[in-house]
C-alpha cells in the first residue's frame, strides 16, 4: 500500500513539475520602418509555445535583394528555451514597462519602430511596448535590450529545424 502511495505521490509531482515547466510563451511582434522618399519597412512575428516556435517576416516598400517573405515552424531544444530565460532575466525584460515617442511625427525623414513583446514565464506576465521614432530610443536599455532578444530569437529560428 506504501508503495502504491508513493507511486502516486512522485506521479503527481512529476505530472504538475512538467506542466509548470510548459508555463512558457512569448509573442513578439516587431515592425521597422523608414519614413523617407524610398520609404519601406519590415515586420517580424515570434510566437513560442512551449518549444514549439512559429516565425513570420514580411517586407514592404523597397526590397533589398535579401529581403525575402517567410514563414517557418520548428521546434526549439530545452536548451534553446533555458538560454532564452536567461537572456529574459540578464537583460531586464522580466518586466513591464513602455517607451513611447514623445515628440510630433513631422519629419520628412524617420526611422521608426513598434515592438511588442509578451512573456509569459514562471506563472508570471511581462509586458513591453515601444513606439515612436529610433532616434528617440537610441540610448534606452529597454530599447537597446529589447532589440538583443529580437536579434536573438532570429538567430535561433534561422538555426531550428
Amino acid at each position: 500500500m506504501k508503495i502504491i502511495a508513493l507511486v502516486v505521490i512522485l506521479t503527481s509531482c512529476l505530472f504538475y513539475s512538467n506542466l509548470l515547466s510548459q508555463d512558457f510563451s512569448i509573442a513578439v511582434s516587431y515592425l521597422a520602418g523608414e519614413k523617407s522618399k524610398d520609404s519601406h519597412s519590415s515586420s517580424e512575428s515570434f510566437a513560442i509555445d512551449g518549444r514549439s516556435v512559429a516565425y513570420s517576416v514580411k517586407y514592404s516598400g523597397r526590397k533589398g535583394k535579401n529581403d525575402i517573405d517567410m514563414d517557418k515552424v520548428c521546434e526549439f531544444t530545452e536548451q534553446n528555451i533555458e538560454n532564452i530565460k536567461k537572456t529574459i532575466i540578464s537583460k531586464e525584460l522580466n518586466v513591464v514597462d513602455s517607451l513611447f515617442q514623445e515628440t510630433s511625427k513631422t519629419k520628412s525623414f524617420e526611422q521608426y519602430t513598434n515592438i511588442n513583446i509578451a512573456i509569459r514565464m514562471d506563472g508570471q506576465d511581462y509586458k513591453i511596448r515601444i513606439n515612436g521614432d529610433i532616434l528617440e530610443f537610441e540610448d534606452s536599455k529597454l530599447y537597446k535590450n529589447s532589440l538583443f532578444f529580437i536579434t536573438l530569437l532570429r538567430k535561433m529560428v534561422k538555426d531550428c529545424s
